[in-house]
């Protein structure tokens, strides 16, 4: 094997690793706080920093040390990794209070995660210096997109080859015996350089000419190419994880969604790196536009293309424009446009090789104030998403400022006179779009706020007797209360109208009977209108905010004025009912209703085998477990009945129509019971209901599915899942 092939392999290797390591753990992870898009922003913002302490790590190891002391040093790094291993957290780490879940995933990274991925982050930067040392006639710097090249594959590897076929137990096993044999061929990388150095090291300049010097200086780095090195990476980080938020909230955060924005910013840098040639700035410039106008602009672009319509299904463009086929490729080009002119801008104002290290550190520095901004201060600071708006602003002005420091150069072309205008003129008006207000309606918009679960608002339509307020979580309806009153309460609503399958559930017992319910996720609390004198109603919810808002906020009043007794449980609903059940015994609850799969994003840990086992156990002798599983992006029910006939549960699964006289949505629910012949009275019950309220007999679509039909269904575990297989794209 050649030197130059154990050089390429040690970089290729170590940013495999380092890439498939994040969605690893941050599946592990994100069962143990509610499933939310914030676990993974905040994840994003750790690993950003702990490349930059890897590449400080790096910088310091060439600056200071000699090259038979770096063997070594490098060697006892590489020592302190491998004790810190296992990456992937135990069990010991699982929270027992997630209100406030920040510094417990900090803490849980900081403990498993940091060292190795030091050790890894450090081999781009090192190992391109020795490179250097070794062959100082060659440029290192295609070795960099060499690296971006392995974190690609490892991106695309995961959600495609290794989540759908291997146990998150397995990958991390494979991972630990991977992260060894990287480690022995980085040291090898610092033996053959420390063996071939030169008595006097060469460095290259940024085409790569030989001069004289050391690896690693800092001589050509002025103070305004360093402002730039740091500025332009933090803007890419920005919008990267902008726009990674605005998918995972409109989809679910799931490493599949984590790892596309990712997969494009990274390809970004692979283009780039590789040859000057590739970056192309007009190009890009129209397709960062493109994505900006369909993401940020959409009322304009339904205003000028309002007329046309779908002859085919009879469906307005509005609707195609707002769906998923479209806004993750407008997410994508928007994401791909400006950082390919991020990254480019980058490449054009790089330094001699004399200056790698620094170079890099900066890039990492940037990226570690980007993720540290959007993962940490920007749900502190801003009531809404506005990360995307904000890189774009920043990005227009960065390149302006880039091209004109570049135009200095000898050796780059001045733009002309006519694009220098045009350039301006664009950059300027999409800058200050992206950086203007987004139109919110406060005459709509009584209440937003934005923390680590989301954005909440609180909409207020009509007046009078037609006045109704909604309470939305991103862009997910999560509760509807009407003006109008029946003896004195709030109507039941939305999925939980009066003419849905869970209303005609919860009314179907004698007079003077009451019942214990189970209820996670608590929205506004419409489901408290169905409990009478004696009932006890325990919601679990995971969002302290939504708890203020749902009562005492004087917004909406189903739990203030609901016959039952009620109670709200902070916290991860799995979670908690373990330790129930640990500390208290079974809870016998008559009814158990899971009602967190209608949001932005899918709580994966709470359709596993052990999640169903825990309700089956949760359950009274008659016990119904009600799923709504009502989305707008997957069908969960066939996993449903495939995971309810797991834990010796049958299933009646009930599709209800839209019945706008009774204020009920259109909803999607499965009812579980041990009993054949308890969802049996349960069918011909909504049947008789449905004809009593003279409803359509097409309102209601009843199946019993059986285990033979579901053969082909795979169980999901904590150790395995793949949502993607359940997607309706």
């Amino acid at each position: 094997m050649s030197r130059q092939a154990i050089f390429v392999i040690a970089i290729l290797a170590s940013s495999f690793l380092i890439f498939l390591v994040q969605p690893m753990v941050g599946k592990r992870i994100l069962p143990w706080f509610g499933g939310t898009a914030g676990v993974w922003a905040l994840c994003l913002a750790f690993y950003q920093t702990t490349l930059f302490l890897g590449y400080a790590y790096a910088h310091l190891l060439i600056r200071f040390a000699r090259p038979r002391m770096q063997l070594g040093i490098h060697g006892l790094l590489a020592i302190f990794a491998l004790i810190a291993l296992p990456v992937l957290p135990g069990e010991a780490w699982k929270p027992n209070d997630v209100a406030h879940p920040s510094l417990d995933i900090l803490m849980m990274l900081g403990s498993s995660v940091s060292l190795p991925f030091i050790a890894l982050a450090s081999t781009g930067p090192l190992v391109q210096a020795w490179f250097a040392r070794s062959d100082p006639d060659r440029s290192p710097y295609p070795l960099y997109a060499v690296s971006n090249l392995g974190s690609f594959a490892a991106l695309l590897s995961y959600p495609f080859l290794i989540e759908p076929r291997l146990a998150l137990s397995t990958t991390g096993t494979l991972w630990t015996y991977a992260f060894v044999a990287t480690l022995i061929a980085v040291l090898a990388c610092a033996f053959l350089a420390q063996r071939d150095a030169p008595p006097t090291n060469a460095r290259l300049d940024r085409k790569g000419q030989t001069e004289t010097g050391t690896v690693g200086g800092s001589e050509h780095a002025s103070a305004t190419s360093i402002t730039m090195w740091i500025l332009l990476p933090a803007c890419a980080v920005v919008v990267l994880m902008g726009v990674t938020n605005s998918v995972c909230l409109d989809v679910a955060s799931v490493p599949f969604l984590w790892i596309l924005p990712l997969a494009t910013y990274l390809l970004t840098f692979v283009l780039c790196f590789a040859s000057e040639s590739l970056y192309r700035f007009w190009p890009c410039a129209l397709l960062a536009l493109g994505g900006s106008l369909l993401t940020l602009g959409q009322n304009l672009v339904l205003l000028l293309a309002s007329p046309l319509v779908d002859a085919a299904n009879g469906s307005s463009f509005g609707v195609q424009l707002a769906s998923l086929t479209v806004q993750i490729p407008a997410y994508c080009a928007l994401l791909f446009g400006i950082c390919t002119i991020l990254h480019g801008e980058l490449y054009r104002l790089r330094p001699p090789a004399n200056a790698l290290t620094v170079f890099y550190l900066c890039i990492s520095g940037g990226g570690a104030l980007g993720g540290l901004f959007v993962g940490i201060l920007a749900p502190m600071l801003l009531d809404d998403y506005y990360e995307v708006r904000i890189g774009i602003g920043l990005a227009m002005l960065l390149v302006l400022g880039a091209r004109a420091l570049a135009a200095q150069s000898s050796t780059d072309p001045p733009l002309g006179e006519t694009r220098r205008r045009v350039a301006v003129a664009i950059g300027c008006a999409v800058g200050f779009y992206a950086l203007w207000p987004p139109e919110i309606d406060r005459d709509v918009v009584i209440h937003q706020e934005r923390g680590f679960f989301g954005v909440l608002r609180v909409e207020e339509y009509g007046t009078g007797e037609s006045r109704q307020r909604h309470f939305v979580h991103g862009a997910t309806l999560h509760g509807v209360e009407f003006a109008m009153r029946e003896k004195g309460r709030p109507i039941a609503s939305s999925y939980y109208g009066r003419a849905t399958a869970i209303a005609a559930a919860l009314m179907k017992r004698t007079d003077g009977e009451s019942i214990h319910v189970g209820i996670v996720g608590l929205g506004v609390g419409t489901l408290a209108y169905y409990g009478r004198s004696g009932d006890r109603f325990r919601y679990y919810e995971l969002d302290p905010a939504v708890e203020a808002i749902a009562q005492g906020s004087g917004y909406f009043s189903f739990l203030e004025r609901s016959l039952a007794s009620i109670e709200v449980v902070l916290g991860d609903a799995r979670l908690s009912i373990e330790n129930e059940q640990r500390q208290l015994g079974s809870q016998e609850f008559d009814f158990l209703i899971i009602d967190a799969f209608s949001s932005d994003a899918i709580p994966v840990h709470l359709l596993t085998l052990e999640a169903f086992q825990l309700y089956e156990s949760a359950l009274a002798e008659h016990g119904i477990l009600a799923i709504h599983t009502t989305n707008r992006f997957f069908d969960l029910s066939r996993l449903v009945a495939r995971a309810g006939f797991e834990v010796g549960l049958e299933t009646l699964q009930v599709h209800s129509a839209p019945a706008p006289q009774y204020q009920s949505k259109a909803s999607q629910w499965i009812l579980l019971s041990r009993e054949s012949e308890r969802l049996r009275e349960l069918r011909d019950s909504l049947k008789s209901r449905s004809a009593t309220l003279g409803l359509p007999p097409n309102h209601l679509r009843l199946r019993r599915p059986r285990r033979s039909d579901l053969h082909d269904v795979l169980v999901w575990s904590d150790d395995y899942s793949d949502l993607l297989s359940a997607a309706r794209f």
